[in-house]
């Protein structure tokens, strides 16, 4: 069919909003006279196709606004709200248009759709995956007013020619593709709540199978009562359907990326077990069976500790990356704990792989959908999240209507659900004003040059896409064979019923390079243990009541005193979170993070989980510590940032003293610490103290940004062995200007020192109208273990925790590789054998020689036991070396040498 037709040209607005309307879709057509004539001549400057959807403007999109119209697709609210008779549609260059299914017209070709959302492309532009709602009787409105879910959004593909159209999920006789489940564990008025599911969002991989968004796992979110989401992959014949994530919240919204292949999703980030210092135990009053305060949990957010409201109660969707088999779960985009400019939902990659989706102002999309815009969000811990069109900040609190207010709908234009072409410029969809009426528009990458290409009055049109073929990004084969149940536990005595994974923090002190942002960790010295719990949905959540199905505390591991936690056995597929407590002595609190100040806590305030076998490795404690590459070498993982965690005081201060070392400089927004009007700049001074010893290999200091217009250009730090500043170990006065970039001063040898003091000698410029002294940034450069000890964590190889081990043959090697203890090969890496190297007398008891081949200069010397114990290392300075095995038990030793990649091994006896 050519060009959109309907029967009446009159058109109508939406139905009334009435919360029990119910509308069968026949009648919704008679009633609303649809015909689709767009309201400008479309003039796309494309060369290619473009695929969209044209849904019916649902009625009530928020609960502060009665008058205004839904977006619909978005989060708990719209997500499968009836929009119904919806187009699926092609708009070609010359300006008309094809209808691939007319949802006004439901017959047994089209399999009865009624209503399309979220139509997605595969690779080469050949088949199209969207979610569909066969005719049927609904309830119009919102997921705040129908009393249940429709029950009947499924999964469907077809050509891009509108033929070959295929129900993909819900099909019975498939295993697993029509689920239905006993919920007889769950509380009665749950039960009623979980029944059937809608599955939406889905996405192409590039192995030609299907990842989509469900409610097909039994859970409930713990906002608004809203149904938990999770994603499934799919083979596109309905088959091998399976879930990849365990989420409490909501997980929405699959793309790939097309750099690396990974699924990246709005993940509902929300904990509300909120941290807090006590361990009381204290029921409910209003619900008996629940906690307000229980196992250093609490559920009265008033309760939180420090009185930081704002800080624990997130409640937004975060971008999140992950494997198709469910592995390897991380952040994909964060800046800071900002989750309100961190909130994203919904989009598509530029051409350098960066995401482009939808803000929405309430960011959990529970009472309102829509009413946002478009912003660029940075892969990794980078920059800001970039506003690019629509509304995508709350600016000055500017409300459409002031009594009441319109809270999350704000004065200004809407915009949504963005697709970047491949020469940066992005398809979108914008509305003018709160009824929500969105057309098609395309807009240069820094949103300029807003150009309009079709706009259907009374009528949303959304997710526009470029008919053309894609390149395919890398396929990522499946490593988790075991796939999820379909129920979750009960309790803990059947907690591990789907098995379980290794969790690795290696450093939980660990830091991020200053900027780089990612908060800072805890202080050395402030935490004895972490604490595990678990959070199943189980018998008694009938809602999203903060008391009730308080979290399972099943384990407590202390850190090591490498700042190692290893948990082996942490059950799969379920969602947990981890709080830190400090020792019995200093109170059993909860460690504070942020950074000199301190304004965080080490508890997961959002959930996490892992697959059967799995081992995550990460090393921090402390929000988007995910996204910090873990090192392999023992001192690079253990020489970290330590000056966030000191106790920091200074001579004066307008600023608090802690943002001397909160590791913001250029990404501080002018929260610098300087010294107040009428205070001599040249007299002022700032002193750091740890809790435990450290030891310091190097101090960082950073100037201001220069457009402060401040320099400092001499200073002098000292370095102190005690915590009081009297036994002075180092001093060195810098007479230069500091580099906004940070000037560094390396230790003649590592210092173990637990006091610092930093004096502000000379220093031009000011803050305001006064001069002062100020500091960007302050790192010290430290272990928080004797750098002796740090060789005794690496294998053989020098990987930190490394799998390497020796075999008897005195090979380095995996011990299931076919070589381990065959003594007739050559070892892998040990290709410097021909070499001339000699340990000698062999047998040797209280004297060892070792003449060394001048190759290995400047490398490594490690003599190790049988069963792989390190007892002696060394750099390699001299051709020969003298050791005294003093202390060594008799036995088999091995000798290695190590430089740049060569290995060279010998065995010796000790007696």
């Amino acid at each position: 069919m050519r060009i959109l037709k309907g029967e009446n040209p009159d058109r109508m607005l939406t139905p009334s909003p009435s919360r029990l309307a119910t509308i069968h879709a026949l009648g919704l057509l008679a009633v609303l006279g649809l015909v689709l004539t767009p309201s400008f001549t479309p003039l796309p400057p494309l060369e290619h196709p473009v695929l969209f959807v044209s849904r019916q403007i649902p009625c009530c999109g928020s609960v502060y606004m009665a008058d205004a119209n839904a977006l619909p697709g978005v989060g708990g609210y719209s997500k499968y709200q009836v929009a119904a008779p919806a187009f699926l549609c092609i708009l070609y260059p010359d300006g008309t248009i094809d209808t691939l299914i007319n949802g006004a017209d439901p017959q047994p070709e089209s399999l009865h759709l009624i209503d399309i959302s979220a139509p997605k492309l595969n690779w080469d532009a050949t088949r199209i995956a969207f979610a569909g709602l066969p005719d049927g009787t609904y309830e119009l409105g919102n997921g705040n007013q129908i009393s249940q879910g429709h029950d009947a959004w499924r999964i469907y593909t077809m050509d891009i020619d509108g033929t070959n159209l295929t129900q993909v999920t819900g099909l019975p006789g498939i295993p697993g593709s029509d689920q239905d489940l006993d919920l007889s564990q769950f509380h009665p008025l749950a039960q009623n709540g979980l029944t059937g599911y809608d599955d939406t969002d889905p996405a192409w991989l590039p192995d030609g199978r299907i990842v989509f968004s469900s409610t097909r796992y039994p859970g409930i979110a713990m906002y608004n009562v809203t149904r938990t989401s999770n994603l499934f992959v799919v083979d596109p014949d309905g088959t091998n359907l399976h879930r990849i994530t365990t989420e409490k919240n909501g997980a929405d919204r699959p793309a790939v990326d097309p750099l690396t292949g990974k699924i990246v999703f709005s993940r509902w980030w929300r904990n509300f077990y909120w941290p807090y210092d006590g361990m009381e135990s204290v029921a409910s009053t209003q619900y008996p069976s629940g906690w307000v305060y229980h196992q250093g949990l609490t559920s009265d957010l008033n309760s939180v500790i420090d009185g930081e409201l704002y800080m624990f109660n997130n409640n937004s969707f975060l971008l999140t990356e992950i494997n198709p088999d469910g592995s390897g779960l991380q952040l994909f985009s964060s800046h800071f704990r900002e989750t309100s400019a961190n909130s994203c939902y919904g989009g598509s990659f530029d051409p350098e792989g960066h995401y482009v989706g939808n803000w929405f102002p309430i960011e959990h999309s529970t009472e309102s959908s829509g009413f946002g815009g478009i912003k660029r969000y940075f892969r990794g811990a980078g920059a800001e999240p970039v506003g690019l069109a629509g509304t995508t900040g709350y600016g000055n609190l500017d409300y459409y209507i002031d009594n009441p207010p319109s809270y999350g709908i704000l004065v200004g234009d809407y915009a949504a659900e963005p697709y970047v072409l491949e020469d940066g410029r992005i398809l979108f969809s914008r509305a003018p004003t709160p009824d929500q009426d969105y057309g098609l528009y395309l807009m240069d990458a820094d949103g300029s040059n807003v150009q309009p290409l079709l706009d259907q009055p009374g009528m949303t049109d959304l997710h526009a896409q470029l008919v053309k073929p894609r390149p395919a990004p890398p396929i990522i084969p499946d490593g988790i064979i075991q796939l999820a149940g379909f129920l979750p536990p009960t309790g803990l005595s059947d907690l591990k019923q789907e098995g379980t994974f290794s969790f690795d923090c290696r450093n939980i002190y660990f830091n991020a390079p200053v900027d780089v942002p990612i908060i800072s960790a805890p202080a050395v010295g402030d935490i004895q243990s972490v604490r595990f719990f678990a959070s199943p949905l189980m018998d008694q959540q009938f809602g999203s009541v903060e008391a009730l199905d308080f979290p399972l505390l099943y384990n407590e591991i202390e850190v090591d005193p490498y700042g190692r936690v290893l948990e082996t056995d942490a059950p799969a597929n379920v969602p947990l979170f981890e709080q830190a407590r400090s020792s019995l002595a200093s109170g059993y609190h909860i460690p504070r993070t942020g950074g000199g100040i301190m304004d965080g806590a080490a508890q997961v305030m959002g959930f996490n989980y892992g697959c059967p076998g799995q081992q995550v490795t990460c090393v921090g404690c402390h929000n988007g510590h995910s996204m910090i590459p873990v090192p392999e070498d023992p001192e690079a993982l253990l020489f970290t940032n330590l000056a966030p965690g000191a106790l920091i005081t200074a001579s004066s201060a307008m600023n608090a003293p802690g943002f001397a070392i909160d590791r913001k400089n250029f990404t501080s927004k002018g929260k610098h610490w300087f010294s107040p009007e009428f205070e001599d700049p040249n007299q002022q001074w700032l002193r750091l103290q740890w809790r435990v010893p450290i030891w310091a290999r190097q101090i960082v200091l950073h100037n201001v940004p220069a457009g402060w217009d401040l320099q400092v250009h001499s200073c002098r730090v000292t370095l102190y062995a005690d915590p009081d500043w009297s036994q002075e170990l180092f001093s060195q006065t810098l007479a230069q200007d500091l580099s906004d970039q940070g000037t560094p001063i390396t230790l003649p040898s590592d210092l173990k020192i637990q006091s610092m003091l930093l004096e502000f000698l000379d220093c031009e410029g000011g803050i305001y109208h006064w001069d002062c002294a100020a500091i960007g940034d302050i790192e010290v450069i430290a272990s928080h273990i004797d750098p002796v000890k740090i060789p005794d964590i690496a294998d053989c190889m020098g990987i930190a925790y490394g799998p390497h081990q020796l075999d008897t043959c005195g090979h380095c090697l995996l011990p299931d590789d076919p070589k381990f203890n065959d003594c007739g090969t050559s070892a892998i890496h040990e290709d410097s054998q021909d070499l001339a190297c000699r340990v000698w007398p062999n047998p040797a008891s209280d004297i060892l020689h070792v003449d060394l081949p001048v190759q290995f200069l400047s490398g490594i010397l490690e003599i190790r036991s049988l069963s792989g114990t390190l007892v002696f290392r060394e750099s390699i300075g001299a051709t020969n070396m003298t050791i005294a095995p003093g202390g060594w038990s008799p036995g088999v030793y091995f000798v290695a040498l190590r430089r740049d990649g060569h290995r060279l091994v010998r065995k010796i006896v000790i007696e």
